[in-house]
């Protein structure tokens, strides 16, 4: 009986002992992994990304409506902050002011390659990634190659469409999977004008630009919208590029086109016709030899 007690005894006390040190080594195991823990999450902290989108133009039109209404959907679109560009400074902090969130104003010329290195700079400062990026910055000039001149054709080119690919170049390498491009092309892209020969030709190369670029990458998950809206009514544009006060037929508010083509974004959809004016052209275009759509198009003053 005592040899009995004896064992047990000893059982009992090397089971105390064995217990005792798994209990400690649990401690010491449970304090490491909170220290690695916390390491993890201070290097997470240093170097997570802020989200932000681009928008060109942003001072007015559609550049401008784009920014109030994202301001409301900064998380359905993964967005931390605003980068607005524009030429006018005092209207970007106006519009800055006006949304009440996040935002860095950066004044610049597109039509300048200093610009685009000035954006680059101000990506290379931070841990950024772009969310989104929407090229809003362009305009048109109506009348014969003559009556607008060299001078005026080039600038639509460098606008509409040498800011928008250098703007691509420059904000890509921080673009991740998810990432999404907004590309502003125009009804005007689906057929030639007379009169507005330079601009629509420049649509054009936004539209096919948009759709080939889609495709380079589509392997990066990253997506590619050209939005192609008829005459917007409330922006300035219809009396810079056609000279006429009054609104054509059937033309369309920017609070109804932005709405409506976040709706494509949102959905990553390719091409965004947001209005009937527009997906008509969209479908009926390539059915019709172009002088004919061209011809109805001049009639409806598209």
């Amino acid at each position: 009986m005592h040899i009995v007690n004896e064992v047990y005894s000893r059982i009992v006390s090397i089971a105390g002992n064995i217990f005792f040190w798994m209990g400690l080594l649990g401690i010491v195991i449970a304090v490491i992994e909170t220290i690695r823990l916390r390491h993890l999450q201070r290097t997470s902290d240093k170097f997570s990304h802020k989200k932000i989108a681009v928008i060109t133009g942003a001072s007015s039109g559609l550049g401008r409506g784009y920014v109030r209404a994202l301001k409301d959907q900064m998380e359905k679109f993964d967005i931390d902050e605003f980068w607005l560009i524009a030429r006018s400074e005092d209207k970007l902090k106006a519009l800055s002011d006006e949304i009440q969130v996040p935002a860095k104003v950066l004044p610049a010329d597109l039509t300048k390659e200093a610009s685009f290195d000035l954006i680059k700079k101000q990506l290379e400062s931070g841990n950024y990634q772009v969310s989104l990026l929407i090229n809003c910055a362009g305009f048109g000039l109506s009348g014969t190659t003559e009556q607008i001149g060299n001078d005026g054709e080039q600038q639509m080119i460098a606008l509409n469409d040498s800011a928008t690919v250098a703007m691509i170049h420059v904000c890509l390498p921080y673009m991740k999977a998810g990432s999404r491009i907004v590309n502003i092309a125009s009804i005007a892209a689906f057929q030639s004008l007379k009169g507005f020969n330079t601009y629509s030709a420049s649509k054009a190369f936004v539209l096919s630009y948009s759709r080939a670029l889609r495709q380079e990458l589509s392997h990066e998950k990253i997506t590619v919208t050209a939005i192609c809206p008829y005459w917007i009514r409330d922006t300035g544009f219809i009396e810079t590029a056609s000279g006429h006060k009054s609104s054509p037929f059937l033309s369309t508010k920017t609070e109804t086109i932005v709405r409506r083509s976040l709706r494509t974004i949102y959905r990553r959809g390719l091409v965004s016709t947001p209005s009937i004016v527009s997906f008509l052209d969209f479908l009926i275009g390539p059915l019709l030899p172009d002088n004919v759509l061209s011809r109805i198009s001049s009639i409806l003053r598209v």
